[in-house]
């Protein structure tokens, strides 16, 4: 009688034991899928961006002549704009925007304006931001702007529009 006790407690581990191990197989399966999901929508969220700035290196190079790209800039304040910093065949250093709409293309010589860092150090200095989280150029009545969106410390979102020229502040939109 204790032999068939023995069997019974047996086949009731082995049970237990396998319907363990198909609920750790039935988990992994849905921690890979979720993981896979999110990087696909991730990859998707990407593309809009990826392709802008293939686009402006390609027209920059076209028109600008670019033999080297180093960053890439975007800015949407009342239109949109993407530029990129690079190095042209005469090792010039330029800025090129491009508007998103009408494909109007800017060149401009970096040395005749303040750079994207030196936008975010008057930022910072002047505002004091939790964060900077994007520094675009821009162009405004045909004129070459820096803009700064920032965090303050109240926690809101804040645009500032300075000039390429010299670092001063245009416009300033705050607490949104």
């Amino acid at each position: 009688m204790s032999f068939g006790k023995d069997a019974i407690m047996q086949r009731e581990r082995r049970i237990k034991h396998e319907s363990k191990v198909k609920i750790r197989w039935v988990v992994l399966l849905i921690i890979l899928i979720l993981g896979f999901t999110t990087f696909i929508i991730f990859h998707e969220a990407q593309k809009p961006m990826a392709t802008a700035r293939r686009q402006t290196i390609q027209i920059a190079t076209k028109y600008a002549d670019l033999k080297s790209t180093a960053t890439f800039y975007s800015s949407n304040l009342d239109r949109t704009y993407y530029s990129v910093a690079g190095k042209t065949n005469k090792n010039r250093a330029v800025y090129v925007i491009v508007a998103k709409k009408g494909g109007a293309v800017t060149v401009l010589d970096q040395r005749s304006g303040i750079t994207a860092n030196r936008a975010r150090q008057l930022i910072s200095q002047e505002k004091r931001p939790k964060k900077i989280n994007n520094v675009g150029l821009t162009m405004i009545n045909h004129k070459p702007y820096w803009t700064v969106s920032y965090i303050n410390g109240h926690d809101n979102l804040c645009f500032a529009t300075l000039s390429f020229k010299n670092g001063a502040i245009k416009k300033l939109i705050e607490n949104i």
